[in-house]
Protein backbone atom coordinates (compact mmCIF):
# COMPACT_ATOMS: atom_id res chain seq x y z
CA UNK A 1 0.00 0.00 0.00
CA UNK A 2 1.34 3.81 -0.56
CA UNK A 3 1.85 5.76 2.04
CA UNK A 4 1.46 9.67 1.38
CA UNK A 5 3.95 12.23 1.67
CA UNK A 6 2.68 13.20 5.29
CA UNK A 7 3.03 9.71 7.07
CA UNK A 8 6.31 9.22 4.75
CA UNK A 9 7.89 13.02 6.55
CA UNK A 10 7.03 11.56 9.64
CA UNK A 11 8.63 7.70 9.28
CA UNK A 12 11.73 9.45 8.13
CA UNK A 13 11.75 11.04 11.73
CA UNK A 14 10.56 7.94 13.94
CA UNK A 15 11.84 5.11 11.87
CA UNK A 16 9.16 1.69 12.26
CA UNK A 17 8.32 3.05 15.87
CA UNK A 18 4.39 2.92 16.69
CA UNK A 19 2.79 5.52 15.04
CA UNK A 20 -1.47 5.93 16.17
CA UNK A 21 -2.83 6.84 12.59
CA UNK A 22 -6.22 7.93 12.19
CA UNK A 23 -8.49 6.20 9.30
CA UNK A 24 -11.41 5.80 7.76
CA UNK A 25 -14.08 2.71 6.39
CA UNK A 26 -16.91 2.85 4.74
CA UNK A 27 -19.56 0.03 4.71
CA UNK A 28 -21.30 0.77 0.95
CA UNK A 29 -24.48 -1.10 0.39
CA UNK A 30 -26.70 -0.62 -2.40
CA UNK A 31 -29.98 -0.49 -3.34
CA UNK A 32 -30.11 -4.40 -3.55
CA UNK A 33 -29.02 -4.63 0.15
CA UNK A 34 -25.28 -5.70 -1.02
CA UNK A 35 -21.78 -4.34 0.40
CA UNK A 36 -19.06 -3.20 -1.70
CA UNK A 37 -15.88 -4.99 -0.28
CA UNK A 38 -12.43 -5.06 -2.06
CA UNK A 39 -9.78 -7.83 -1.71
CA UNK A 40 -6.69 -5.99 -0.76
CA UNK A 41 -3.46 -6.48 -3.00
CA UNK A 42 -1.46 -6.28 0.24
CA UNK A 43 -2.40 -9.22 1.90
CA UNK A 44 -5.26 -10.53 -0.86
CA UNK A 45 -7.79 -10.71 2.23
CA UNK A 46 -11.07 -8.99 2.07
CA UNK A 47 -12.00 -6.16 3.94
CA UNK A 48 -13.90 -2.51 3.72
CA UNK A 49 -12.79 0.03 1.18
CA UNK A 50 -11.45 2.60 3.60
CA UNK A 51 -7.82 4.23 4.35
CA UNK A 52 -5.70 6.78 5.96
CA UNK A 53 -6.78 10.65 6.80
CA UNK A 54 -4.80 13.19 4.77
CA UNK A 55 -3.46 16.05 7.46
CA UNK A 56 -6.50 18.53 7.42
CA UNK A 57 -9.02 16.04 5.85
CA UNK A 58 -12.61 16.20 7.06
CA UNK A 59 -13.13 12.45 7.65
CA UNK A 60 -16.46 12.37 6.10
CA UNK A 61 -14.33 13.41 2.62
CA UNK A 62 -11.51 11.04 3.45
CA UNK A 63 -13.85 8.11 3.69
CA UNK A 64 -15.46 8.94 -0.20
CA UNK A 65 -12.34 10.09 -1.42
CA UNK A 66 -10.61 6.24 -0.24
CA UNK A 67 -13.57 4.63 -1.55
CA UNK A 68 -13.57 6.21 -4.91
CA UNK A 69 -9.79 5.37 -5.34
CA UNK A 70 -10.00 1.81 -4.26
CA UNK A 71 -13.35 0.86 -6.16
CA UNK A 72 -14.45 3.77 -8.43
CA UNK A 73 -17.87 3.80 -6.72
CA UNK A 74 -18.74 7.32 -5.75
CA UNK A 75 -20.44 7.64 -2.09
CA UNK A 76 -22.05 9.88 0.13
CA UNK A 77 -21.38 9.23 4.03
CA UNK A 78 -24.38 9.34 5.92
CA UNK A 79 -23.80 8.58 8.74
CA UNK A 80 -20.85 7.87 11.57
CA UNK A 81 -21.16 4.26 12.25
CA UNK A 82 -18.17 3.88 15.09
CA UNK A 83 -15.09 4.66 16.30
CA UNK A 84 -12.75 1.37 16.64
CA UNK A 85 -9.29 1.32 17.71
CA UNK A 86 -7.87 -0.89 20.39
CA UNK A 87 -4.78 -4.26 20.52
CA UNK A 88 -6.91 -5.67 17.53
CA UNK A 89 -6.19 -2.36 15.37
CA UNK A 90 -2.25 -2.77 15.87
CA UNK A 91 -0.56 -3.84 13.19
CA UNK A 92 3.14 -4.50 11.86
CA UNK A 93 3.63 -3.68 8.21
CA UNK A 94 6.01 -5.99 6.11
CA UNK A 95 8.28 -3.47 6.48
CA UNK A 96 8.82 -3.25 9.66
CA UNK A 97 6.29 -0.21 10.61
CA UNK A 98 4.31 -0.32 13.76
CA UNK A 99 0.86 1.38 13.89
CA UNK A 100 -2.32 1.60 15.73
CA UNK A 101 -5.19 2.47 13.91
CA UNK A 102 -8.41 4.18 14.89
CA UNK A 103 -10.66 4.08 12.46
CA UNK A 104 -13.89 5.96 11.81
CA UNK A 105 -16.09 3.98 10.08
CA UNK A 106 -19.14 5.89 7.69
CA UNK A 107 -22.01 3.77 6.12
CA UNK A 108 -22.31 5.31 2.80
CA UNK A 109 -24.48 5.41 -0.23
CA UNK A 110 -23.47 4.77 -3.17
CA UNK A 111 -24.22 7.69 -5.93
CA UNK A 112 -22.57 7.10 -9.37
CA UNK A 113 -20.14 4.39 -10.80
CA UNK A 114 -19.39 0.37 -11.21
CA UNK A 115 -17.36 -1.55 -8.92
CA UNK A 116 -14.17 -1.92 -10.64
CA UNK A 117 -10.22 -1.89 -9.75
CA UNK A 118 -8.89 1.26 -9.55
CA UNK A 119 -5.88 1.51 -8.51
CA UNK A 120 -3.05 -1.04 -7.16
CA UNK A 121 -4.48 -0.92 -3.51
CA UNK A 122 -7.16 -3.62 -5.34
CA UNK A 123 -7.30 -7.15 -6.66
CA UNK A 124 -10.83 -7.39 -6.73
CA UNK A 125 -14.05 -5.25 -6.14
CA UNK A 126 -17.56 -6.26 -5.96
CA UNK A 127 -20.84 -6.13 -4.05
CA UNK A 128 -21.90 -8.91 -1.77
CA UNK A 129 -25.29 -10.24 -0.69
CA UNK A 130 -25.10 -9.99 3.01
CA UNK A 131 -25.91 -13.63 3.26
CA UNK A 132 -22.87 -14.78 1.22
CA UNK A 133 -20.13 -12.63 2.17
CA UNK A 134 -16.74 -14.27 1.40
CA UNK A 135 -14.02 -14.80 4.31
CA UNK A 136 -13.86 -11.58 6.40
CA UNK A 137 -12.01 -10.47 9.45
CA UNK A 138 -14.53 -10.38 11.94
CA UNK A 139 -13.40 -6.56 12.59
CA UNK A 140 -14.95 -5.82 9.28
CA UNK A 141 -18.51 -8.48 10.04
CA UNK A 142 -18.65 -6.30 13.18
CA UNK A 143 -18.43 -2.90 11.51
CA UNK A 144 -21.14 -4.51 8.90
CA UNK A 145 -23.56 -5.86 11.42
CA UNK A 146 -23.13 -2.20 13.64
CA UNK A 147 -24.12 -0.46 10.33
CA UNK A 148 -27.02 -2.47 9.78
CA UNK A 149 -28.26 -1.87 13.46
CA UNK A 150 -28.90 1.31 12.06
CA UNK A 151 -28.67 3.52 15.32
CA UNK A 152 -28.72 7.02 15.44
CA UNK A 153 -25.53 7.15 17.97
CA UNK A 154 -22.28 5.62 16.75
CA UNK A 155 -20.52 2.69 18.63
CA UNK A 156 -17.52 2.74 20.65
CA UNK A 157 -15.90 0.63 23.10
CA UNK A 158 -14.90 2.01 26.85
CA UNK A 159 -12.79 -0.44 28.20
CA UNK A 160 -13.07 0.94 31.70
CA UNK A 161 -15.55 3.43 33.01
CA UNK A 162 -14.93 6.84 33.55
CA UNK A 163 -15.41 9.00 36.84
CA UNK A 164 -19.41 9.35 37.53
CA UNK A 165 -19.93 6.29 35.01
CA UNK A 166 -23.48 5.16 35.69
CA UNK A 167 -24.38 0.93 35.95
CA UNK A 168 -24.48 0.66 31.95
CA UNK A 169 -22.14 -0.30 29.79
CA UNK A 170 -20.30 2.84 28.61
CA UNK A 171 -20.76 2.30 25.62
CA UNK A 172 -22.76 4.80 23.73
CA UNK A 173 -24.84 2.78 21.32
CA UNK A 174 -24.40 -0.85 22.90
CA UNK A 175 -21.26 -3.65 24.00
CA UNK A 176 -19.11 -4.36 21.36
Amino acid sequence: MPISDYIRTIRGKIGTDLLLSPGVAGVVINDKGEVLLQRRSDNGEWSLPGGALDPGEEPADAVAREIFEETGVEVVPERLVGVYSGPDHHFFYPNGDEVIIVSMVFACRPIKGEPRVNDEESLEVRYFPLDALPPLDERHRMRIRHTLMNQERAFFRRVQPGPGADSGNGTGAGAH
